[in-house]
């Protein structure tokens, strides 16, 4: 994988988990302003799992910094359960990153949870995709703050170009190092052709 391609990945990594963060804190503080303003509040559902708390669908959400769209995805549901320290959300699509007004990197998952505490993310069956079309695809992505470490497991797949894949059950990611460390069995499949 070359220099290029990891920079974006640990940044897209990086700006969905502060995007999440931020999805978190936003609504958890409107909750608890308004408390106190309704006895029976009819916006609290049960969600996932039957969770009680607040629960949003069909969401679109849009980041910006310095007057800039910096990133945008939607969302088919967002769960805030009431007494729980994580935040939910399903079928992530759409997503996209920019950088100085151009479309940088696409992504989606299917599940993501992020931990407002601690800022810990978890995310299933995510997928990262360049402008350029290279990829990063794996079962699932999690970030834990202690470790300071992306890890990827589960049919972690790098492609760059159409004629270079890169598999494996698990690889670990450093923000900064620009070196993705792939663990276990590595297979590089590298098409080449004859002119």
């Amino acid at each position: 994988m070359s220099r290029k391609s990891i920079i974006p990945v640990a940044l897209a990594i990086l700006g969905i988990a502060c995007l999440i963060i931020l999805l978190t804190v936003v609504p958890r503080r409107i909750a608890y302003e308004d408390a106190g303003e309704f006895t029976d509040s009819s916006s609290q559902v049960a969600g996932l799992d039957e969770k009680p708390g607040i629960t949003a669908e069909s969401a679109h959400f849009v980041g910006r910094s310095e007057g800039k769209k910096r990133w945008e995805f939607a969302t088919d549901k967002v769960l805030i359960p009431d007494e729980d320290d994580w935040v939910e959300l399903e079928g992530i699509r759409d997503g996209v990153f920019y950088d100085e007004g151009k479309v940088w990197m696409y992504f989606s998952a299917e599940r993501a949870r992020v931990n407002m505490n601690n800022d810990n993310l978890n995310l299933e069956n995510v997928v990262f995709q360049s402008a350029s079309g290279d990829s990063l695809s794996a079962d699932t992505l999690t970030w834990d703050k202690n470790y300071d470490k992306v890890i990827l497991e589960g049919d972690v797949r790098v492609r760059q170009g159409p004629s270079a894949i890169l598999t494996c059950a698990r690889a670990e990611y450093a923000p900064g190092d620009n070196i993705l460390e792939a663990i276990g069995e590595t297979v590089l499949e590298i098409e080449i052709q004859d002119d």
